[in-house]
């Protein structure tokens, strides 16, 4: 993949979006792992290279305590490098406030923790969207989309420019980004870059030995499992070749792997399934 041009097109296509949208503020809630850094990279350049539209980028550090020293020092470096303004708020006390609430009629789970902290976050950041006229930046890859490792209400949000990159090819264009663009080892865009790509993804939940891999694909890469769901979604509607790359998988890979894989993305399913109820009028009057 030419990354320069994924780069390019990414830059471009995000100001043409604020342009059309008469939006100004790019608002982006940086953890300090791949997928944000990247991103602010984007909104960096989008700023620079259209100075006469007066685009702004505003970037938080949200953490709680389940946020690692690392991922805290790397997000710092991000908000540092590429954003026009930035600030450090710690939802720790609102996170405990909220999920004491919650624990009142039912006890909560790590993964309902998790939940509460991402969607207390996204109301901090469309907050300030809404009071600067712009809209907050999204992060999710495709992988991630593929394997459910993502809140509804939560980290999803307006508009994002690396949604249709696999995870592994997000770490591509990481590594492009800081060996290729930003390469002055001494910036902090450059250690920004460098620091998101070298932190162990996790799912929001808190940082565990191996982060989502070990959940998923213990001792495998993403870009195994990334062919594992590519295969299988372009194969899926044709069922001699679907039969066919699940034999070459299964081989590749091993077949409890590829089955952890295909059975988190189905159970994930209904997260991408939100379409509302058609109703079809003419049934009615």
């Amino acid at each position: 993949m030419n990354y320069n041009r994924v780069f390019e097109t990414m830059v471009s296509e995000t100001a043409r979006y604020l342009s059309d949208n008469h939006l100004k503020t790019m608002v982006l809630g940086l953890s300090g792992g791949l997928d944000s850094t990247v991103t602010a990279a984007i909104c960096y350049e989008v700023v620079r290279r259209n100075p006469e539209k007066e685009f702004r980028f505003i970037g938080v550090s949200l953490p709680c305590s389940s946020n690692s020293a690392e991922e805290n020092n790397s997000a710092s470096l991000a908000m540092e490098g590429f954003c026009n303004e930035y600030w450090v708020e710690n939802l720790q006390k609102e996170y405990m406030l909220m999920k004491a609430t919650c624990e009142q009629r039912y006890p909560s789970t790590r993964i309902s923790q998790g939940n509460i902290k991402a969607r207390l976050r996204m109301i901090y950041l469309y907050n300030i969207a809404s009071v600067t006229g712009g809209l907050v930046m999204d992060t999710d890859n495709l992988t991630e989309h593929n394997l459910g490792f993502w809140t509804i209400h939560g980290d999803v949000a307006d508009y994002n420019p690396i949604g249709g990159l696999w995870k592994h090819e997000v770490y591509e264009l990481c590594k492009y980004l800081f060996t290729e663009v930003f390469t002055d080892v001494n910036d902090a865009k450059h250690k920004a870059l460098k620091s998101g790509y070298g932190i162990t993804p996790t799912d929001g939940n808190g940082v565990e030995a191996g982060g989502d891999m070990a959940q998923i694909a213990p001792g495998h890469t993403y870009e195994e499992v990334d062919d594992i769901l590519n295969s299988y979604l372009t194969a899926k509607a044709q069922p001699e070749l679907l039969e066919k790359e699940i034999a070459r998988l299964n081989a590749a890979y091993g077949a409890d792997t590829v089955e952890r894989v295909l059975k988190r993305h189905r159970g994930s399913d209904y997260k991408r399934k939100r379409m509302p109820l058609v109703i079809e009028r003419e049934m009615y009057d």
